[in-house]
């Protein structure tokens, strides 16, 4: 149903027909805030304000009463409350957080207090705050947000004003995450009262999933109310509807405790990544500004490299960083997904990619997200790590390293570069176990991080230039996956937002999203502990050769140091004195292959073009094929036999394309 209009803005509160009754004409009358304004959220009917979503005698609009024994959900009558709400005074009112019907109706709290989980309380739990609201039944006091609550933006009291939302603490005409919907910042995937749109309701009966009414939640979110929830970690509903965990505790797999998950950290009742948390930015507390990113645990002064983009940036606003890939701000800043789609790589999709699976407007790996693994809510223990939807247990070995309770490659592990919790900064990445400046010899600077444009797929050619779905970034051009990898004999396939090596590739052996089990490698397109050919199986790492690997010079986890090159399986200096590698921004880089550094350090072939003997191409020389990234000779090279990744057994050779002893 289409909505009017909402006032901005908090207390002249003025009592028509005295006492409250359990009648429709038993609420008070009042003017919210003392400029005789209403509160944001709240319309001026006549003399007083009012929530049209949930009074019922101003019923999604002014003066539109329900008849006796109907109350108002979502701006319209109805003939029952939701499911877990209680009906006391016309109303339909949470029990468990009302603080004008606290555990039970007429119960109310003292004046100043909040209601917790049924019972008064003086203070709010995790990162909320007791602040004043403006309910149907007049003022009373509950925990929210200051960082998004727009009658209390960044400070008690402060009212978003003239439309504006409140979004990091301050009031901006863009939101984050979704629109603004009358002054407030709304997720319209989830949201019953502004489902899939700003002016869509859900009914009484309904709750909003993906941005559709629905009659049911999806499997593995609970319906409290008319919200989809997930009671394994949500915080006000952990284990189960409105049971709100303590002051300093998070909820985690569907119990309130004060450890989190492998990784993260307790900040005061949220568990945060610090090197990316915006809001716990390398420590507790550190949060940074809206139009800023944490990266290497440092607040930067720009959108990340990776999936974002500013949004409602003017003259008096520096704008917001927002997802590309959320259902609200899908690709850009207004394009909302249409109910029942994702947004996957900036596109609304209907379907997720390969082995992923919808779940209220998100795809979930659930094959391999250690915070889903198997079932949504699921998060594995620390000390293991999600392998086909199973949490199992991991060996520490070089270069997997046990970080937090998650395996790392502390080799290329910017979070983790060459030890547990060594963080690269902004501008750096992390190489051979050690953090390079500049973005290294094949990355550029791109919104304070580093983006490889050859083949980054938010940054193809270009910072801040991404490719559409069902493309990857291919030699600095975004090119149709399907296309590029037909010519490659079915090594190669299409895994959405770039093409994967399914005959080796362990994460996606065989097909997009397999991953191999912890102590195995994928050789021809099946898990097994043989790689074939001269490769040697890594564990969780895959099939390398250990003759020419820098970071596995030798053995699995030798990792030579930077400005030197693996040559035969030692780890030598001055990059091994080698006429076709030269050492550019502090790594050996082989300038007759590398399309970053073609024939020199830093000369970067145009879009389209690679680098083949130190000349840039468009197509492979004579007798060559191109396999993925590489330009191959499959009549002689054991690992590509024949054709694109077949590889010999071990013992045998490539002899005019075929394996043989």
């Amino acid at each position: 149903m289409s909505k009017p209009p909402f006032s901005v803005v908090a207390t002249l509160f003025v009592m028509l027909c005295g006492a409250c009754s359990s009648s429709n004409s038993g609420l008070p009358v009042y003017i919210d805030l003392s400029d005789g304004s209403c509160s944001v959220g709240r319309t001026k009917c006549g003399n007083g304000c009012a929530d049209l979503f949930t009074h019922p005698q101003n019923c999604g609009t002014c003066g539109l009463s329900c008849a006796a024994g109907q109350v108002c959900v979502g701006g319209t009558c109805s003939p029952a409350c939701p499911q877990g709400l209680a009906l006391c005074n016309s109303l339909c009112v949470n029990l468990e957080n009302s603080a004008k019907h606290c555990g039970a109706c007429g119960t109310a709290c003292a004046d100043g207090q909040i209601c917790i989980n049924g019972v008064c309380a003086a203070a709010c739990a995790a990162n909320l705050t007791p602040a004043k609201v403006y309910s149907n039944e007049g003022p009373s006091y509950a925990c929210v947000a200051l960082r998004s609550n727009s009658n209390n933006c960044g400070a008690l009291g402060t009212v978003c004003p003239g439309g504006t939302a409140c979004a990091d603490g301050t009031c901006t005409n863009a939101c984050p995450a979704g629109p603004n919907c009358q002054g407030q910042c709304v997720d319209v995937s989830a949201d019953p009262n502004h489902c899939g749109s700003c002016d869509i309701a859900c009914t009484a009966t309904q709750v909003c999933s993906g941005g559709a009414c629905q009659a049911t939640c999806p499997s593995g979110l609970t319906q409290c109310a008319r919200t989809c929830v997930n009671t394994a970690t949500s915080f006000t509903n952990c284990g189960a509807c409105y049971n709100e965990c303590a002051t300093g505790q998070v909820c985690v797999g569907g119990l309130c405790t004060t450890s989190c998950p492998a990784t993260s950290t307790n900040c005061g009742g949220t568990c945060a990544f610090l090197p990316t948390d915006n809001y716990n930015c390398g420590a507790c507390g550190t949060h940074c500004l809206p139009d800023e990113s944490c990266i290497g645990a440092t607040c930067v002064q720009s959108c990340r490299v990776d999936n974002a983009q500013l949004c409602g940036a003017t003259a008096t606003d520096p704008g917001r960083c927002a997802s590309m890939s959320s259902f609200g701000q899908c690709g850009d800043c207004t394009t909302i997904c249409l109910p029942g789609q994702t947004c996957s790589a900036g596109t609304c999709t209907n379907a997720c990619p390969a082995n992923q699976t919808l779940v209220s407007a998100s795809c979930v790996a659930m094959a391999s997200d250690e915070s889903n693994c198997g079932a949504i809510g699921n998060t594995c223990p620390a000390g293991t790590t999600c392998i086909e939807g199973q949490c199992l247990a991991f060996v520490e070995g070089p270069p997997i390293r046990n970080c937090g309770g998650r395996p790392a490659n502390t080799t290329v592990d910017r979070n983790n570069c060459g030890g547990c919790g060594t963080v690269c900064k902004a501008g750096q990445i992390c190489a051979q176990s050690a953090c390079i400046d500049n973005c290294g010899p094949d990355a550029s600077p791109c919104g304070g991080g580093c983006a490889d444009l050859r083949n980054d797929f938010w940054n193809c050619g270009q910072c801040g230039m991404p490719c559409q779905l069902g493309q990857a970034c291919v030699d600095a051009a975004c090119v149709d996956i399907t296309t590029y990898v037909s010519t490659m004999d079915g090594a190669f396939a299409n895994c959405g937002t770039s093409y994967a090596d399914i005959r080796s590739d362990r994460t996606n052996c065989g097909q997009c999203g397999k991953e191999c089990p912890l102590n195995q490698v994928c050789a021809n397109g099946a898990c097994g502990t043989d790689c074939g050919g001269t490769l040697t199986a890594c564990p969780l790492i895959g099939c390398v050769d250990t003759q020419t690997s820098e970071t596995n010079c030798s053995g699995c986890g030798y990792v030579c140091l930077p400005g030197e090159i693996c040559l035969k399986g030692t780890c030598t200096q001055n990059c091994g004195n080698l006429a076709n590698v030269q050492p550019c921004a502090g790594l050996c880089v082989n300038t007759t292959t590398d399309s970053n550094n073609c024939g020199t350090c830093g000369n970067a072939c145009p879009s389209g073009q690679f680098c083949a003997k130190g000349v840039c191409a468009t197509t492979c020389g004579a007798g060559l094929k191109r396999c993925g990234a590489a330009c191959v000779d499959t009549t002689t090279n054991a690992n590509d036999c024949g054709g694109c990744d077949v590889r010999c057994p071990t013992g045998k050779a490539c002899v005019a394309g075929v394996c043989q002893p």
